[in-house]
């Protein structure tokens, strides 16, 4: 294991991408201080910037995080049935309440 990687957190929440105009829903699948997994059928190219709106279950509070594409997890549309691809998101900002959401999931 990388002796700088940051303690995940499984975490499911909806979320929307937003990439420039376009729209995607997603789910965070696991977040960190640094970074979140994002399960989604958006395809941006590595190192675009992304806007993840967070909303807990039963609020209408979002959060907005400035996040950049790490990494990608592509699924062949045969698989999709199975599984699905997603984006490995690394955040630029993240307001406060989304440290109140990896206290939450650390507990």
């Amino acid at each position: 294991m990388n002796s700088n990687a940051e303690p995940r957190y499984k975490k499911r929440l909806p979320c929307e991408l937003r990439l420039g105009e376009r729209r995607y829903a997603g789910i965070v699948l696991n977040v960190s201080r640094r970074g979140l997994f994002v399960q989604t059928s958006a395809a941006p190219q590595k190192r675009e910037t992304v806007e993840v709106w967070l909303s807990k279950r039963g609020e209408t509070d979002q959060s907005a995080l400035a996040t950049e594409v790490m990494w990608q997890r592509r699924v062949p549309p045969q698989l999709r049935a199975v599984a699905e691809g997603g984006l490995g998101l690394q955040i630029r900002y993240a307001p406060e309440s989304y440290y109140a959401i990896l206290v939450a999931a650390a507990r």
